[in-house]
């Protein structure tokens, strides 16, 4: 007679084997090859890893790089307006005078680059009807090459 635990085991075994016919071949040899108390100890450590450990709801966050609020009478923002003061509210520029910051040095710089380039091509210009004015003086009239006879010769 089997002894029914055996009988058990076989069964669990005889099953297990079906579900692993069933996997495709990648999955059979990570089931055969990666012991299941192995698989249960990553699953476990994955479980345990906590990436924001609990605080106290009273804990002051900061952001880093953020601005810090100023309170009461500290900074320019809350001096009094005085034309007659260096600090204090300054007028927002119009919307039709704003120019973007450095405009008036880009400009200069383009203007002087322009000269540059303008001048430039006044010289390529110059040597170019230099060139062409040596030309036509040194040419002067052509003289016709003889033509070669053409070739009369059978044809076939």
């Amino acid at each position: 007679m089997i002894d029914p635990e055996l009988l058990a085991d076989l069964q669990a075994d005889l099953r297990r084997l079906a579900n692993i016919m069933k996997l495709p071949e990648w999955q059979r040899d990570l089931i055969n090859n990666v012991p299941d108390h192995l698989v249960k100890a990553i699953a476990a450590d994955f479980r345990s890893y906590n990436p924001h450990p609990a605080q106290d709801p009273s804990a002051r966050v900061s952001v880093q790089g953020a601005g810090v609020v100023k309170t009461g009478g500290v900074g320019p923002q809350h001096r009094p307006i005085d034309p007659s003061a260096t600090g204090g509210w300054q007028e927002a520029p119009k919307v039709d005078q704003w120019q973007p910051p450095g405009l008036k040095h880009m400009d200069r710089m383009m203007d002087q680059q322009d000269a540059i380039d303008r001048a430039a091509r006044i010289r390529e210009l110059a040597e170019a009807a230099a060139v062409q004015r040596a030309l036509k003086q040194s040419v002067g009239p052509k003289e016709q090459e003889p033509k070669a006879p053409k070739d009369r010769g059978d044809k076939k």
